[in-house]
């Protein structure tokens, strides 16, 4: 990696940090209200409809399911970009530019039949 991307990663790990010490003051503040509720209220009543409303966990589930896919969507679409951008960021950035050993191994399999071929016409 490079000081730059180290860096980044070293910033994101710390966002992520601090957005995880917000969990325990959350989860500490439902629980003090829920507990308050139902030590107030005997009975809570259920809504007549309430078996066509998700149930909160149903509802994180779905719409991370929904992000995730976003982010996965972008990443494709980035790395598309990405590589379409190669050949001049490969340059810009001081890169060595690569080609993919699957395109060299195909072509060879492409070239030795067609050598064979007219290496047999030849012989004929």
């Amino acid at each position: 990696m490079t000081t730059v991307l180290d860096k980044l990663t070293e910033v994101q790990a710390q966002v992520v940090d601090t957005i995880s010490l917000v969990k325990d003051p959350v989860v500490s503040g439902v629980t003090t209200v829920v507990d308050f509720i139902t030590g107030r209220v005997s009975e809570i009543p259920a809504l007549p409809f309430g078996e066509k409303i998700p149930t909160p966990t149903e509802l994180v589930n779905n719409q991370y399911k929904f992000a995730k896919s976003i982010i996965d969507t972008n990443k494709e679409i980035a790395l598309a970009v990405a590589k379409a951008a190669a050949a001049v960021t490969d340059k810009v950035l001081d890169r060595k530019v690569s080609r993919p050993a699957a395109k060299t191994a195909a072509a060879r399999k492409v070239s030795r039949p067609a050598a064979k071929t007219a290496a047999a016409r030849k012989a004929a």
